[in-house]
């Protein structure tokens, strides 16, 4: 197995945990390459380790390890695309719900992946297309939103589900979650947690100026169109907290689930629920006496 190393270069840590995993492997044969940004970073003076451009890990690696938090699975996510490439993430900082492992947990979790003891999950992407005769398209493993920015007034957005009317909301965005996103952007909303592996598509408005405008799920298959009424400024939409472009007042963006999905490398009997009890608490009566 041929191993791509990626990390978040912002991250102190990275300098003392990535270069003592690349001699670990390199100790038991493991042929790996670094991601050239990250190759330089840990150049000591004794050259850089085999490295390659970004795009070139997913010809040359059979799975691609991401140290960081979700953002940099996130990143690495884009880059694998349709590739089927898994992805392990290492958690480094931060809350990471999408990570397998920890730093310090990293050597026996590769112990079991170098004897195959391992398992993959496949997550639903979504694919968004701006306007019909637009070619341009935008994958998110989380979410799609559209954000007024920094500009006090409201926008108001319609949303259709199969080209049925679903919602005009008025407010300051809207997202537009798979399961997996449920726990990021779409959570902070007051959205509902889905587990990772259904098929569904979750609508969440952004502090809408109406009590009844709320979060709906929908079944995975359906498509969604989002169309900018009145907006008094342009609207961006992000991919995955990326900003991906500017939209106009008549301007569309259409939603549906992409073609392939991210494969996720998971190992060990640790389940979604194990994982909402560590990250949220879940489970214990955190009430103070």
């Amino acid at each position: 197995m041929t191993i791509g190393i990626i990390a978040n270069l912002e991250k102190d840590t990275v300098n003392k945990i990535v270069p003592d995993f690349l001699s670990w492997l390199k100790k038991r044969g493991v042929e790996f390459f670094v991601e050239e940004g990250l190759a330089r970073q840990l150049n000591s003076g004794d050259g850089e380790p085999a490295h390659l451009a970004s795009t070139d890990l997913c010809d040359r690696c059979q799975m691609i390890i991401s140290f960081g938090g979700d953002g940099t699975i996130l990143s690495t996510a884009r880059l694998v695309g349709r590739s089927g490439i898994p992805i392990l993430g290492v958690k480094i900082g931060g809350m990471g719900f999408l990570a397998e492992t920890t730093p310090d947990e990293l050597y026996a979790t590769m112990e079991e992946i170098l004897k195959d003891r391992f398992n993959i999950v496949e997550r639903m992407v979504l694919e968004a297309k701006v306007d019909l005769d637009h070619e341009d398209r935008y994958y998110a493993l989380n979410d799609f939103v559209f954000d007024k920015g920094a500009v006090s007034r409201v926008i108001r957005i319609k949303t259709f589900i199969d080209e049925e009317l679903l919602n005009t909301y008025i407010g300051d965005g809207l997202i537009i979650s798979t399961p997996t996103g449920s726990t990021a952007y779409s959570l902070a909303a007051n959205g509902p947690i889905l587990l990772p592996s259904m098929e569904a598509i979750i609508i969440n408005p952004i502090s809408p100026h109406t009590l009844s405008a709320r979060p709906v799920v929908i079944p995975g298959d359906r498509r969604v169109r989002v169309e900018m009424v009145t907006a008094p400024q342009e609207v961006m939409l992000s991919a995955d907290g990326q900003g991906s472009a500017s939209l106009s007042s008549g301007q569309s963006v259409s939603i549906q689930k992409a073609d392939y999905r991210i494969k996720l490398v998971t190992y060990g009997g640790r389940t979604f629920y194990d994982v909402l009890h560590a990250k949220l608490n879940w489970g214990e009566d955190i009430r103070k006496d």
